[in-house]
C-alpha cells in the first residue's frame, strides 16, 4: 500500500472530536472519583465535630481553597496532557502558585511565631496521620482521571500520571479538610502537600503502564 492511500485509510473516517469534549471527559472522571472519596471520608473519618463554627475562620478556607485550587489548575494542565504531543506550557507554573502562597504564609508565621510553639505549629496533632489519609481519599479520584485520561490521547504518559495524581491528591486533600481540623500554614505547607504528593507518586508510577490509549 502507498503511503498517500494508508494515510487516506487511517484518517478517511475520523470524525471532529466536539469542543471541551477532552475536559468533560476528565471532569466526568475526577467528579464520580471526588463523590466517591466524599463517601469514603464520611464513613470512614467523618465531618469534624465544629464544622459549623469552621466554615466562619478565613484560615479553613485557606486550607481548602489550597487544594481546592491546585486541584483546579491540575485538572486543566491534565487536559492539554491528556492531548498528543501538547506542553503543559505556562499553566503548569500557575498550578504551583497555590502551593507558594501557603509556603510563604508558613514562612511567616514560623520566623513571627515563639520558639516554643514553632514545633506545634509545624506537627500540629496529626502529622503522622494526614499524609496517609489524604493519599486514601485521593485514590478514588486517581481512578477516575486514570479512566478519563485512557479513553484520550495522552503521549507523555509519565508526565500525564504524575498529573493525574497530583490533581486527584489535591481534590482528596479538599474532602479531607472537612474531617481534618488542622489551620496552621506550615502544617498545611508540609503534611497536606506531602499527602498530595504521594497520590502524585502513584499515578506517576502507573501512567506508564495504565495511560496507554486503545
Amino acid at each position: 500500500m502507498e503511503t498517500d492511500e494508508l494515510i487516506h485509510s487511517l484518517s478517511g473516517n475520523l470524525a471532529p472530536v466536539a469542543p471541551g469534549a477532552v475536559a468533560r471527559r476528565i471532569a466526568t472522571g475526577l467528579g464520580l472519583g471526588a463523590l466517591a472519596s466524599t463517601a469514603v471520608m464520611l464513613g470512614w473519618l467523618g465531618l469534624r465535630a465544629d464544622l459549623a463554627q469552621a466554615l466562619e475562620t478565613p484560615m479553613f478556607w485557606m486550607k481548602f481553597g489550597y487544594a481546592a485550587l491546585t486541584g483546579l489548575f491540575l485538572a486543566g494542565v491534565l487536559t492539554r496532557l491528556a492531548r498528543p504531543a501538547v506542553r503543559p506550557g505556562l499553566l503548569a507554573l500557575v498550578a504551583g502558585a497555590p502551593l507558594l502562597a501557603v509556603a510563604t504564609m508558613a514562612v511567616v508565621r514560623l520566623v513571627n511565631a515563639p520558639p516554643q510553639l514553632q514545633h506545634a505549629l509545624l506537627m500540629g496533632h496529626s502529622s503522622s496521620l494526614c499524609p496517609w489519609r489524604i493519599l486514601v481519599i485521593g485514590l478514588p479520584p486517581l481512578v477516575g482521571a486514570v479512566w478519563a485520561v485512557r479513553g484520550l490521547a495522552p503521549t507523555r504518559l509519565l508526565p500525564a500520571g504524575l498529573v493525574a495524581g497530583g490533581c486527584a491528591g489535591a481534590l482528596g486533600a479538599a474532602i479531607y479538610a472537612f474531617a481534618c481540623n488542622e489551620t496552621s500554614a506550615p502544617f498545611l505547607a508540609i503534611w497536606y502537600t506531602l499527602g498530595m504528593a504521594l497520590v502524585a507518586a502513584v499515578g506517576a508510577t502507573a501512567g506508564s503502564r495504565l495511560l496507554r490509549w486503545r
